[in-house]
């Protein structure tokens, strides 16, 4: 079984190892964001995206591209030049993450969806995932307004919030065509632990049983379906003898296949980069505070 490929924004001039991989199952959109340190609604940002969706759907003209729309938390999202709405939270993997920054944050939605929906005007095989959906009626707002800018092709969702699965009939009937499980957000809020730690266990009986019974659902209503993650070996063997279809980070091709690829260290660059932002961007507001709590402090 050939399996999907997942992009960050690196620059590939072919497609990649198209004997493992048969077309991309998702581009996600906030590392190229990140890359640019440049929010969306910025027009340099803008055509930045533009042209690599561009080059990536004409490179794979004959196969599906997936757009999955920036999911940025909110640290990242408030260090980059030219955003304008901030969010404050104590936690913000669980915050106004994906979809829900999208829905909070009009102008950074249209500004988005202008771009898919232009690249989509001469290039028919770009598709868009939502990220980070709550419920259908969520879903279904999104979907709403992007069809309302203009967008006209297929839209999928991932699957990484408990609510969402126990929603997933309603979401079934929402019109999407593609079903994304993100393993690794749905495995730590199952299991309330974080990735990497013992109890992060994509293979558990519990986790298998949930994406058996999504896989059914998804085939009766004959909606795609796949998982995607950072994802090993024997995870990906035992979906690929399930028949699904795993979309596999480009980053992890040299440790799961043992090949070569011509931008290793691009992702870590990219979320290098980003950590240092955050934290200057972190410092920076902590300082204000300070010297905002202290000028109060002398007025007294």
């Amino acid at each position: 079984m050939r399996n999907q490929l997942a992009l960050s924004g690196e620059k590939i001039i072919e497609k990649v190892y198209p004997q493992l991989f048969h077309h991309i199952g998702m581009i996600r959109g906030e590392y190229l964001l990140r890359e640019l340190n440049q929010n969306i609604l910025l027009p340099s940002c803008q055509q930045f995206v533009k042209d690599y969706l561009d080059t990536i759907c004409h490179l794979y003209s004959d196969e599906e591209v997936w757009y999955r729309f920036s999911e940025l938390t909110n640290a990242e999202a408030n260090s980059l030049d030219g955003t304008k709405e901030y969010f404050d939270e104590r936690h913000p993997l669980f915050g106004y993450r994906g979809i829900r920054r999208l829905l909070a944050c009009p102008d950074e939605f249209q500004a988005e969806a202008h771009v898919v929906t232009e690249v989509y005007q001469t290039n028919p095989n770009l598709s868009l995932i939502f990220p980070f959906v709550n419920d259908a009626d969520q879903l279904k707002q999104a979907i709403r307004v992007l069809r309302q800018y203009g967008f006209t092709g297929k839209v999928g969702t991932m699957i990484e919030l408990p609510s969402a699965y126990f929603d997933l009939d309603r979401i079934l009937e929402t019109g999407i065509s593609k079903i994304v499980v993100g393993m690794n957000d749905l495995t730590s809020f199952i299991f309330a632990t974080v990735r990497n730690s013992q109890w992060h266990d994509m293979e558990s009986p519990i986790m298998l049983d949930m994406l058996r019974q999504m896989q059914d659902k998804a085939r009766m209503k004959n909606i795609d379906f796949a998982v995607a993650g950072y994802l090993n070996v024997s995870f990906i063997q035992k979906m690929n003898q399930m028949g699904i279809e795993c979309i596999i980070h480009y980053s992890s091709i040299p440790e799961i296949f043992d090949l070569e690829i011509d931008h290793p260290d691009h992702l870590k660059h990219i979320k290098e980069e980003s950590k240092k932002l955050q934290r200057s961007t972190h410092d920076t507001a902590r300082n204000v505070e300070c010297i905002q709590g202290n000028q109060s402090f002398y007025r007294r």
